[in-house]
């Protein structure tokens, strides 16, 4: 888990115009840069300028005739963005979800390590993976204890908490350390 702004970036297929891109943090739509923005600079433009969302996306949805739309979500982070700024002086990006859907209606979440896989085709960092076959403890306070129990793999520093996702990837949920909470968001 990552302590930033949830950055989520989706292209929608035309079939005589251009496709439909969309740059969002929760709900709402940051689709020029000069768009009023939550910070000094729109971050969310930002990267997608910085990773070449759209025209990753367009190369996506090019390449798998299928889709009607694919979604890529994740959080951008850094200096000026919440207090953890994992001691950068800029702003980054990592995705935790790749959302397919399919001209028949059917969607689908890709599962995190065939995410990590598909996305590093395009130079797109994702979210460390901690654990691959993680065991849910039988208590909570033993997941909090595991959730804080390693330094971040994004900087060493302290780590935000976990996600922990089916491998369906279906299902998931967010398991907070209180030390981070106590540290940075009290």
């Amino acid at each position: 888990k990552i302590d930033g702004t949830s950055t989520t970036f989706t292209m929608k297929r035309k079939i005589f115009k251009e496709n439909d891109f969309y740059i969002c943090s929760r709900n709402v739509v940051f689709d020029k840069p000069e768009k009023e923005c939550f910070y000094e600079t729109n971050v969310y433009t930002e990267m997608a300028d910085k990773y070449m969302i759209k025209q990753v996306l367009e190369e996506f949805l090019d390449d798998h005739k299928d889709l009607n739309f694919v979604t890529l979500q994740g959080e951008t982070y850094g200096a000026g963005i919440q207090k953890r700024d994992y001691s950068l002086q800029e702003h980054d990006f990592m995705a935790f979800n790749l959302i397919l859907g399919y001209k028949n209606g059917e969607v689908e979440r890709l599962n995190p390590i065939l995410m990590t896989k598909v996305l590093a085709n395009y130079d797109i960092p994702c979210v460390p993976i901690v654990n691959e076959c993680y065991t849910l403890p039988t208590t909570c306070d033993e997941l909090l204890d595991y959730a804080a129990s390693e330094p971040s793999q994004v900087d060493g520093g302290m780590r935000e908490g976990i996600v922990l996702r089916t491998l369906d990837g279906k299902q998931s949920f967010k398991a907070v350390s209180n030390e981070f909470l106590l540290k940075y968001h009290s």
